[in-house]
């Protein structure tokens, strides 16, 4: 008794793993075990308003197209979080559905043995380093981007007498700053949108760390179920096998459900990355061949950024595609042939439902993966070399 109090402790204690999500979801209304209308819907019409201002900007700036892509450069990676945001609010009666299965499976009644709750912490545990990881990075990466203006040298206007206001966010400001009272109060005005779109951020990617690293958790403990099959008789083969083949549909169809919320919002966010990757490697060409003119530092620090995300995103996609693989060669070396042909039917089943591991897509043309980040940085060459001929022409 005191042994099952002690697996159920750990189970609870798993079951924080969500505590980071919800924190950061809950302060813009986007945690779906108890979404608030009110919250979301202030938050995402300072965020509209601030959009608006950010594509002003760059309507006004065509004429220039050094201005063009110093807007896009912010522009783009905003826009996809605002987007994104909303397709996780549209989504929220399904992955409110999810995340209540996802944690009524953290309960001693759903494992076998303390073996296998050992197993699956140790993946929960990874996911909650992951989680933590990703919303300490954002946290440290919006509050730098927000005061770096503070710590930079005021531009002097061309007729060298205006000093040129620097504000957190490329914005068509429609009122004048001529002094510091104006400047300050615009300048904190902002300060809503950084917490808004960090903590929009943050909720998108850490709900879909933490569903992958359940599902990998679960995924294993399924294959090692499989392999203990070899060995046991017939009866015993058939009570266990009718229960993997529940446990394996339940997990492929939870697996497909998050990957469809997803594939539409990652597909988005490839788009947005890549012109971004392009436009940064046309800036750090530019100060390059032309002289430094802007500081290099922020465009690596920018790029390392988008390829951090990225990167995080093709290492949850092959690992749980790796789970997924191993759950298949299980149910192949189970000894299935010694067994009546009933029972071989249902392994068969099982071996073709698993011939399409489940993946991190992209739309519904392409998935994350080992090769995702080689195609991404050819593709944004690729526009790059677009860009370039402009710089020549210039």
């Amino acid at each position: 008794m005191e042994k099952l109090s002690s697996d159920q402790k750990k189970l609870d204690e798993g079951v924080k793993i969500f505590d980071f999500s919800r924190r950061v979801s809950k302060a813009v209304g986007l945690w779906p075990l108890a979404s608030n209308d009110y919250i979301f819907t202030f938050s995402y019409c300072y965020f509209t308003m601030i959009m608006i201002f950010e594509w002003m900007d760059l309507y006004y700036s065509l004429d220039d197209l050094n201005d063009v892509l110093d807007n896009l450069t912010e522009n783009l990676s905003y826009t996809q979080i605002y987007i994104r945001g909303i397709i996780l609010r549209i989504h929220m009666n399904s992955l409110k559905k999810i995340i209540e299965n996802t944690i009524g499976d953290f309960s001693i009644n759903s494992f076998k043995n303390p073996s296998e709750i050992k197993i699956f912490m140790t993946y929960i545990k990874k996911g909650r380093f992951f989680v933590k990881s990703i919303i300490s990075f954002m946290a440290m990466t919006v509050i730098t981007w927000y005061f770096q203006p503070l710590t930079t040298p005021a531009p002097i206007a061309s007729d060298n007498e205006t000093i040129m206001f620097l504000l957190p966010y490329r914005c068509h400001i429609i009122f004048e700053i001529n002094d510091s009272k104006s400047y300050m109060l615009t300048y904190i005005a902002f300060a809503p949108y950084t917490w808004i779109h960090g903590c929009s951020h943050a909720s998108v990617e850490c709900f879909l760390i933490t569903i992958v690293y359940y599902l990998r958790g679960r995924l294993v403990i399924l294959a090692g179920r499989i392999d203990r099959l070899s060995g046991m008789e017939v009866v015993e083969w058939k009570n266990d096998l009718q229960e993997i083949i529940v446990e394996h549909i339940r997990l492929l169809k939870f697996g497909n459900n998050v990957i469809d919320i997803y594939s539409t919002s990652l597909m988005i966010y490839m788009i947005c990355t890549t012109i971004c990757i392009c436009v940064i490697g046309y800036k750090i060409l530019v100060n390059c061949m032309t002289g430094p003119d802007a500081d290099l530092v922020q465009f690596f620090i920018y790029v390392f950024a988008v390829y951090l995300i990225m990167t995080v995103f093709c290492f949850i996609s092959e690992q749980l595609m790796s789970e997924c693989d191993k759950v298949s060669e299980a149910f192949w070396n189970c000894e299935w042939y010694r067994m009546p042909p009933k029972i071989v039917v249902n392994v068969m089943f099982c071996i073709q439902i698993s011939q399409q591991p489940l993946t991190l897509k992209i739309g519904k043309f392409s998935h994350f993966g080992n090769n995702m980040l080689t195609i991404v940085t050819k593709t944004a060459m690729g526009y790059l070399s677009v860009l370039r001929n402009f710089l020549l022409i210039e």
